[in-house]
């Protein structure tokens, strides 16, 4: 650092001491709280996490009893959880929804709501990911069943629902005949939806969960076709808040520790600075700093040159910046005398003029000229 930076930095430091000092120690006292807070005692907040599990299981069964004796069954036959049924010996569709809630104890009221779906099903592949799209163009519902049990934990219930081949195969054809085109383009599938929803408290933990299952169906001339369909158990999270400890970053803790660590030495070398008199400087070396300031702000109005010394009529100006002022609505420049660092504008006759502290004056001219006045 220079002379003249280092003089003007003692002066800035001298002519705001107190402030500096403030400053210093709010800064400090900051870091000493930061620190705190994430080295000495980080404290602890609460985050939502899983602190047990229930589950539940799920499933069809189905089955048809034959109505008439033919070549390969006999009358009073039951064929169960088969992917073909006959429409001619087994009409009817027979069909269980079978459900378990999970836990060690507990209850729940378990809310279960069969329907049958017929929906247009749709696919087509992404040209950029290659990905099969699915849609639905649209859908209908039918409720088949519904029932509404009190369970245990670890208890089952099932639900019992039937379907009538011939009403499927007429519906599913109707629908083929209203919407021909779409055949184009989309298939019409029908599907068993099953909804149940089960609100109570497992495990001391209160749930409200909704779960879903399909069993695919479709219906023809001669048969009706069942889909095998995957009911895997399903675990359920139990999310509880729970208080954890905070674990601040490494390069949170260093940072608050560093800022402690910089204001308290600043704020410790300023007032050994103090006392030692570091920042000391001379009045003669304060008057060219001022002096540099005024003149580098107005540095683009002033023009250093030599004023004549003769008779004329000048009014004082306070400061440096009125004079400018002056010169701007005047259109003059303000020029410095290099001989005695006074500034002057003239104007219509009249020196407008400006006398720092800095200014060489000779004050036995200056008093005879306010005499002669």
């Amino acid at each position: 650092m220079d002379s003249n930076r280092q003089t003007r930095l003692k002066v800035l430091i001298d002519d705001y001491f107190f402030v500096v000092a403030i400053v210093l120690a709010i800064i400090a006292a900051g870091g000493a709280w930061a620190t705190y807070s994430t080295v000495l005692s980080p404290g602890s907040h609460v985050e939502h996490r899983p602190v047990d599990s229930w589950g539940v299981n799920g499933g069809f069964n189905h089955s048809g009893t034959v109505i008439n004796d033919s070549l390969v069954f006999d009358k009073g036959d039951v064929r169960n959880d088969r992917m073909f049924y006959i429409t001619n010996s087994t009409p009817t569709l027979n069909g269980t929804f079978w459900f378990q809630l999970g836990g060690a104890s507990g209850n729940a009221t378990v809310s279960t709501e069969a329907r049958i779906v017929d929906f247009a099903h749709y696919e087509e592949k992404d040209d950029k990911t290659e990905d099969v799209i699915q849609r639905r163009i649209w859908q209908n519902k039918r409720p088949i069943a519904a029932d509404v049990t009190e369970l245990q934990a670890g208890e089952m219930k099932n639900t019992s629902f039937s379907i009538d081949a011939d009403r499927l195969r007429d519906r599913k054809r109707d629908l083929h005949q209203e919407h021909k085109s779409l055949y184009q383009i989309a298939d019409i599938r029908t599907q068993v939806f099953v909804t149940t929803e089960v609100s109570g408290t497992i495990d001391g933990y209160p749930v409200n969960r909704t779960f879903n299952y399909t069993l695919p169906i479709n219906s023809t001339m001669d048969y009706v076709v069942v889909s095998p369909t995957r009911t895997p158990r399903e675990e359920v999270p139990i999310i509880q808040p729970v208080e954890v400890s905070t674990q601040p970053e490494t390069l949170t803790q260093v940072g608050s520790t560093a800022v402690l660590l910089v204001s308290l030495l600043a704020l410790l070398g300023l007032i050994y600075g103090r006392e030692e008199d570091w920042f000391d400087v001379s009045e003669a070396d304060r008057t060219d700093i001022r002096y540099e300031r005024v003149r580098s702000e107005f540095e683009d109005w002033v023009t250093t040159g030599t004023i004549p010394d003769t008779d004329r009529s000048t009014i004082e100006v306070e400061s440096l910046e009125g004079l400018v002022d002056i010169a701007f609505d005047s259109n003059h420049r303000v020029i410095e005398d290099a001989a005695t660092g006074v500034y002057v504008v003239r104007d219509d006759g009249v020196w407008y003029q400006y006398t720092p502290e800095w200014a060489e004056v000779d004050d036995t001219n200056a008093d005879s000229s306010d005499s002669d006045c």
